[in-house]
């Protein structure tokens, strides 16, 4: 189905949910019945492919139709049943995936215990139908394991098989001996199996650890839930990662042993894309961290106002500890900003540019480390000779700045290189000024003198109310 283990959850949670399967509970009950009057006419062998279909639709929204071969064989007396992934079962020409139910345990099983023997198989191979075939190197990842996801779907199947009575025998570990009703709920933990694992095939041992139910549900809370009212892209059973080498998005499969699990990890939606970050790149920014922690998830959304290029800037601050472009060409010992306004050149590397941008992504997250790198890389800049228009039009952008980046635009319009162009008690306005020059003149003047910016730099201050105040208050 191309998709990913998180997203298979959700979609078996919202599939059984009451609203959207409303017989669900009914079907199940009927199923059971066939199963018992099959059992009492000593045909319990027949069970599982009798009701392998039924169980497939109304369980799992018939993904494994065509798409698994069952049969039986002696697998000895500690494993009720295993799932191998594609072309790697025990009959070598069936290329599709495999359940294999032991013979010896089902033979004399319950009705009700064959159904969620098989049940607890065809968990196994949804994983593999939704997310595609095991690798060697991917067993972490949960298609054929007992974590996380293999129990929110086992309960939820669980909780559905007691709406109508006796809930169905399923848990992490799948016992066809005799059992009370209560071992359901009160089996003791168990040493996890430890016997030689093969990575194509599921180890269902008769003690496998359980995870308590609290903890499943947390994890589906933060992890899987929120894909429901995600974007579709999310689903995907690739992600996009920041490159540190390249500097750019790279698509991986998420189930690579390279990729960060979704609990060691968070995810930024960007133009409707997830992109996935290792949780340790983004604990060392406090303020980052607890954006993620508010929205109750491991996502968060990038507003469609943050351009690409500064959310690539800040997945290299995240990385790198750093961003582009270096600031040291216009830095220089015992000088600060903001800087002085010099004859443009056309390839000008935008520094002011990115810092305002990635100050204002700062106050838009509320993110107080990015804020404070970005003004301080702005204060440290003394020369500039990029576009300054196209600075303050960031900075202002028909809307009252942030209190710290108004104050530096402030600064900015009055810097100079020597201190006062005008002698003392001289005024300078936006036509120009009486007085004799003695320096250098400050910003604001060559903001508003033909070097190229003046048409355009009036015309901001035309738009923005909030520029238009701040130049006259620094005349």
């Amino acid at each position: 189905l191309g998709w990913n283990i998180d997203w298979a959850v959700a979609f078996i949670v919202n599939h059984l949910d009451s609203i959207n399967s409303p017989d669900a509970p009914d079907v199940l009950r009927r199923i059971r019945i066939l199963a018992e009057h099959l059992s009492n006419e000593n045909r319990s062998r027949d069970i599982a492919c009798r009701v392998f279909n039924k169980l497939d639709q109304v369980l799992f929204a018939g993904h494994l139709k065509n798409a698994v071969f069952l049969h039986f064989a002696n697998l000895g007396t500690q494993v009720s049943g295993a799932t191998f992934t594609h072309g790697h079962g025990p009959n070598a020409r069936v290329k599709r995936i495999s359940i294999v139910l032991n013979s010896i345990l089902h033979q004399h099983a319950k009705s009700r215990d064959i159904i969620a023997s098989l049940i607890h198989q065809m968990i196994h191979a949804y994983f593999l139908v939704a997310c595609g075939p095991q690798d060697e190197k991917e067993e972490v990842y949960g298609r054929l394991a007992h974590g996380v996801h293999f129990g929110k779907v086992m309960r939820t199947i669980k909780n559905l098989s007691a709406a109508n009575g006796r809930p169905l025998p399923l848990g992490f570990e799948h016992q066809l001996g005799p059992h009370s009703y209560y071992d359901d709920y009160c089996r003791p933990s168990r040493p996890r199996h430890r016997g030689n694992t093969k990575w194509y095939t599921s180890h269902c041992h008769a003690h496998v650890e359980p995870i308590h139910d609290k903890d499943i549900d947390e994890w589906y809370s933060g992890v899987c839930k929120p894909l429901l009212e995600l974007p579709d892209t999310v689903q995907k059973a690739t992600v996009l990662i920041y490159n540190e080498r390249h500097h750019e998005l790279e698509e991986v499969p998420r189930s690579a042993p390279t990729t960060a699990p979704s609990v060691d990890s968070v995810e930024f939606i960007f133009q409707d894309r997830a992109i996935l970050v290792p949780a340790a790149k983004v604990d060392p920014f406090l303020s980052i961290r607890r954006a993620f922690d508010k929205t109750k998830s491991r996502f968060l959304i990038v507003p469609e106002e943050i351009d690409k290029e500064t959310f690539m800037r800040l997945l290299e601050l995240l990385h790198l500890g750093r961003y582009s472009p270096d600031i040291s060409a216009v830095c220089a010992p015992g000088s600060k900003g903001p800087p002085v306004i010099k004859p443009l050149q056309i390839d000008s590397l935008p520094y002011l540019l990115t810092d305002v941008r990635m100050f204002k992504l700062g106050v838009e997250f509320r993110f107080e480390e990015v804020k404070a790198i970005a003004l301080e890389r702005l204060n440290r800049q003394y020369i500039t000779r990029e576009d300054p228009v196209s600075v303050l039009k960031a900075i202002y952008d028909w809307a009252d700045p942030d209190p710290d980046l108004r104050a530096w635009a402030k600064g900015f319009l009055t810097k100079g290189p020597e201190g006062d162009w005008l002698d003392p008690g001289m005024g300078v306005g936006m036509g120009g000024a009486v007085g004799r020059m003695q320096y250098e003149p400050p910003n604001l003047v060559k903001l508003d003198q033909d070097m190229g910016f003046k048409t355009r730099f009036r015309d901001l201050v035309e738009c923005s109310s909030a520029l238009h105040i701040d130049v006259l208050k620094t005349r």
